[in-house]
């Protein structure tokens, strides 16, 4: 019995003590917290900011507290998290709802920070009403010109041509590519991309039909193409993006044609042919903290292949903004065309970014491995030159905003490492003759008006 008694002793001390404790660490975490929000001293707050201290005492005003110090530091991705907590404690409180608007615009989450305007009431919705679909929500417009190479095709006909075997090869020259882009809002966190671009190309083309071979110096090639992509973001930050890009070709080839005559030898005229390929998918984003998740899967039919192209990666904000970012991803492609042996090509990727004094953003990309039919920014950029394969690609932009909405001027450079080889229509062959790699260099701008 004495045993009880003190065992029971002792743990009434030990209960006593801890419900002492908690009311002991907020009282410090509390006027801490106060002191520093009322001083402005943002860094001595932030240092609070840690998982041991939120999880022995967690209400609004600690979070509310924590997230102003993050976002008058700019670490408007903190800020969100902070924010986000603090309206779980008091849902639909103006204040946080004000800030956390503002920094999803900061952070370029415009869908998002839409889709929080919609909470807001009395003098805040007077200020910023709920915003309305509208047809002109972006335009953006853009030249490209690429140059490739003037090398020849092949040194002697023969060399690329052998008896009895069908199939092509092309080496770009040069080509001018043209887009116009539309983005439509239809509702808040909901908007419609449409793209039109027309690429107007000037290729060496080299062609077997089995008995002869025919060389064409300038081979033209139009190509217009329309891509279509809905765009839906949810309040906790999930994108959604299925696409869908239809490319409509148009090319010269050489054929035969009969004098008109009996007994007339036959003539090389060059006539135009059409083909029609396409690409579809879904691409998938995910904020996660001070990191973006990046997914996407999609099937393609160009050049004569199906393909399915997938992508994984993850872009990191090292201060919770976007003054500067670091991305690593992995694209993985397989080709199953008709009667060929099933293709596997892994095609990593990285990118860098940062701001100048706030007023202009470098953007660098760098792209390694085998890219056939290669589909980027979630298809609407399509590689897709035939018989033709990038194996390096390093990209530089300047991004120079003009406006507050987001309007910008863009400009850049792109250089590739490319190679040419003979594709023979006859899927048993797979070797690859009359290889030629060469570097080409392409040069870009553009304006991207946000109304």
């Amino acid at each position: 019995m004495y045993r009880l008694i003190v065992a029971i002793g002792c743990s009434l001390f030990l209960l006593s003590g801890s419900f002492a404790q908690e009311p002991a660490d907020f009282n410090r975490i509390n006027n801490e917290t106060y002191r520093f929000y009322t001083e402005q001293k943002w860094d001595s707050l932030i240092l609070l900011d840690k998982e041991e201290v939120v999880a022995k005492v967690d209400y609004y005003y600690l979070r509310m507290r924590l997230g102003i110090a993050h976002y008058n530091t700019k670490n408007y991705r903190k800020a969100v998290s902070h924010f986000t907590k603090a309206l779980e404690f008091n849902q639909g409180d103006q204040v946080a709802l004000e800030y956390l608007y503002y920094s999803r615009l900061f952070l370029g989450q415009h869908a998002q920070a839409a889709l929080v305007r919609e909470e807001f009431k009395g003098a805040m919705a007077q200020k910023l009403p709920p915003q309305k679909g509208e047809f002109f929500d972006r335009i953006t417009a853009e030249y490209l010109y690429h140059r490739g190479t003037d090398e020849p095709l092949y040194e002697y006909l023969g060399d690329v041509l052998q008896p009895g075997q069908t199939g092509a090869q092309s080496l770009t020259r040069h080509y001018s590519n043209t887009s116009l882009s539309l983005v439509n809002m239809l509702a808040p966190g909901v908007t419609l991309q449409h793209t039109y671009t027309r690429l107007s190309k000037l290729n060496q083309n080299v062609y077997s039909n089995g008995t002869g071979g025919y060389y064409m110096g300038e081979q033209q090639v139009i190509q217009n193409q329309y891509y279509i992509s809905p765009r839906i973001t949810t309040s906790s930050g999930s994108t959604f993006s299925p696409m869908f890009h239809l490319l409509g070709i148009r090319y010269q080839v050489p054929v035969e044609a009969s004098s008109g005559y009996q007994g007339g030898s036959s003539q090389e005229t060059v006539v135009y042919v059409k083909e029609t390929d396409f690409a579809t998918g879904l691409g998938f984003q995910k904020g996660l903290g001070p990191v973006d998740l990046h997914l996407g899967a999609w099937y393609s039919q160009l050049n004569l292949a199906n393909q399915l192209q997938g992508r994984f990666g993850l872009n990191w904000f090292p201060k919770g903004n976007l003054n500067l970012y670091v991305g690593g991803f992995l694209n993985g492609q397989y080709e199953f065309s008709d009667g060929r042996e099933g293709m596997v090509r892994l095609i990593p990727e990285v990118l860098f970014g940062f701001a100048i004094a706030n007023k202009v953003w470098i953007d660098l990309n760098a792209t390694l491995g085998d890219m056939t039919n290669y589909l980027e920014t979630n298809g609407m950029i399509v590689f897709n030159s035939f018989s033709e394969v990038i194996h390096k690609k390093i990209k530089c932009s300047v991004i120079i905003p003009f406006t507050e909405k987001g309007s910008s001027f863009y400009m850049g450079g792109i250089w590739t490492a490319n190679s040419s080889e003979f594709y023979a229509f006859d899927p048993i062959i797979t070797e690859l003759t009359n290889t030629i790699s060469y570097n080409a260099f392409s040069i870009y701008g553009g304006i991207s008006w946000k109304f």
